[in-house]
């Protein structure tokens, strides 16, 4: 009797396993729910390094002379103290007026000298050159100014990109 049974227990081992016909079906569901997943974590990592890309330090957006500008859109930007480094963390303070086509008039820069990779990234950036409006809410002839990325990026689209200033080794 115990070598009948133990034959019974070798032909049941010996014998192929049945496919289910749920089998290739519960994988491929299971491939694409981990590829999605993958995308999708993919994706915000994604994101979430380019929040962080923008214009870097020592950038320079130059406005050359133009007699007829275009441009009547303005920014507006606030005044820091040029003994205060980095950016401030508070946005109050004196407040002006950055008009792309004033600007351009007579020319003039602006140099990017410090970021802080806040939401949104904000940038503390130095005017040189003429005045910066025709009104009352000019900044002047020179100032230290904190704008937001997408502000810097409007300027630098007027006035045609970034030049790169000086760069050393480091960040």
């Amino acid at each position: 009797m115990n070598l009948q049974r133990h034959r019974r227990r070798r032909d049941v081992i010996d014998r192929q396993r049945r496919q289910s016909a749920e089998d290739p079906f519960i994988t491929a569901v299971l491939v694409l729910v981990v590829g999605a997943l993958f995308s999708m974590t993919a994706g915000l990592w994604v994101m979430q390094e380019l929040e962080q890309f923008g214009p870097a330090v020592g950038g320079i957006i130059r406005f050359r002379p133009d007699a007829s500008p275009s441009e009547r859109w303005s920014v507006t930007a606030t005044r820091v103290e040029p003994a205060h480094l980095g950016v401030p963390t508070t946005t109050g303070g004196d407040r002006c007026t950055l008009s792309p086509g004033a600007m351009a008039v007579h020319g003039g820069s602006l140099v990017i000298e410090a970021r802080q990779l806040s939401r949104p990234p904000v940038y503390r950036v130095h005017w040189s050159g003429d005045h910066t409006d025709g009104g009352t809410e000019d900044c002047g002839t020179t100032a230290d100014l904190v704008l937001q990325r997408t502000e810097l990026m409007r300027l630098a689209n007027v006035a045609g990109g970034f030049s790169s200033g000086l760069r050393l080794i480091g960040p």
